[in-house]
């Protein structure tokens, strides 16, 4: 049997019912070929999973805030319920891990889907499905869709449905970043085939020699070795060999590298192409020199988007208040100079924006219990804000009688 005829009958062998992608992979067994055979999920790309790794490790990075909306502007609620979800909204993992699983879950399978569970009226945990597990559909239905797991079927109201990209004809229903990735992903699996078939490749000798010889004496691989060890065995390392002349022909090879097949030029594209369809900069991946406002940008678009995906099905679906919303908080993940941030927390405090307090926690420093660094001032003197109209040089003197 070819290899072509394995390669025939694993492809003919069917798909497994699920929202996993697969794509193909180098055999081991035939990198001589060089041609990927097998499936494997996508989440065993490591370039997918660099992406996948950044985007997440941000996004849970980011505090979780409970706001309400207010007369004069949006305010953050602090109780309960905004502690269960910036602290220990699942009971098996961490905030931190638990938003990880959400986002990593939207890329790779599109869906991910949470199970609230409540002990009264009060929210008690939210429980995350193994994402490979989850059948998202609306067969059978004249209206609306279901989410079917282990067997159970679940109503979209009963669960968090988190969606990246939504199918252009079920958009209840995702299909992460697969269709732009597919295509990089596997011409990244031909290259890094023809790239481990070659670096073990062991025709690339280095010396050809040519011997005064029968055919049938060199054929045999004693009298191969006894006469290659006549020179190389009796020569001390550096020492040139001495030989008749006319009895041996030494020629040196020059063997092709990764940079004559064009070959690295070629894994660097798709990685760029991998990452330009999850929206993550080509350095961080490895790619190119670190660039400080295509980081912010990367942060304020591709992170921000995961972020409002899932804030807005949790205040959607864990909210009864019409005046409440979760929101995430980006700015400790923007990149700042330490003068840049200085000069912005300097001027927010003159100009009677934040208070001296507010200022210290932009650096991460405890308040101060003093007089005056609760209030909002302005740079002269550090005038209350209240008491800006005060000024003797605003107040003019009353007239008198005479």
């Amino acid at each position: 049997m070819s290899i072509f005829d394995r390669f025939r009958r694993r492809s003919e062998g069917g798909r497994t019912n699920g929202s996993s992608t697969a794509l193909l992979i180098n055999d081991a067994s035939a990198w001589d070929v060089l041609v990927p055979t097998g499936y494997t999920p996508l989440s065993k790309n490591d370039v997918v999973l660099r992406c996948v790794h950044k985007i997440a490790d941000l996004v849970s990075d980011m505090t979780i805030m409970l706001m309400e909306n207010g007369e004069h502007g949006d305010i953050r609620v602090r109780n309960e319920l905004s502690r269960k979800l910036d602290v220990y909204p699942c009971a098996d993992m961490t905030r931190k891990n638990f938003i990880y699983k959400l986002v990593s879950d939207m890329i790779l399978y599109g869906n991910s889907v949470v199970i609230p569970e409540y002990d009264g009226s009060m929210l008690k945990n939210l429980r995350p499905l193994r994402a490979a597990a989850v059948r998202v559909d609306d067969t059978g239905r004249r209206q609306g869709y279901f989410i079917s797991y282990e067997g159970r079927v679940y109503e979209p109201d009963e669960v968090l449905h988190f969606v990246l990209v939504p199918d252009p004809d079920k958009p209840f229903r995702g299909r992460g970043f697969t269709p732009q990735i597919s295509d990089a992903v596997k011409n990244l699996a031909q290259a890094n085939a023809t790239k481990t078939g070659f670096l073990k490749s062991k025709w690339k000798p280095s010396i050809v020699i040519s011997i005064n010889a029968d055919t049938e004496e060199l054929q045999n691989p004693d009298k191969r070795r006894k006469i290659l060890g006549s020179y190389a065995d009796e020569t001390e390392r550096g020492e040139p060999w001495l030989i008749p002349a006319g009895e041996l022909d030494i020629k040196t090879i020059q063997p092709l590298t990764l940079q004559d097949l064009a070959i690295q030029d070629s894994i660097t594209l798709d990685t760029r192409s991998i990452a330009a369809a999850c929206g993550i900069p080509a350095f961080l991946v490895g790619i190119g020199d670190y660039e400080r406002n295509a980081f912010n940008n990367f942060v304020a678009t591709t992170v921000m988007g995961f972020a409002q995906i899932i804030q807005q099905e949790l205040t959607k679906k864990l909210l009864y208040d019409p005046a409440w919303y979760f929101k995430f908080n980006p700015k400790s993940l923007l990149q700042y100079s330490l003068a840049e941030k200085s000069a912005y927390v300097t001027t927010m405090v003159n100009d009677g924006m934040l208070s001296r307090n507010e200022g210290r926690a932009e650096f991460d420093y405890s308040p101060v219990d003093a007089d005056g660094m609760n209030d909002y001032a302005l740079l002269e003197n550090y005038i209350r804000v209240g008491d800006v109209g005060k000024q003797k040089k605003l107040v003019q003197d009353e007239p008198t009688e005479e």
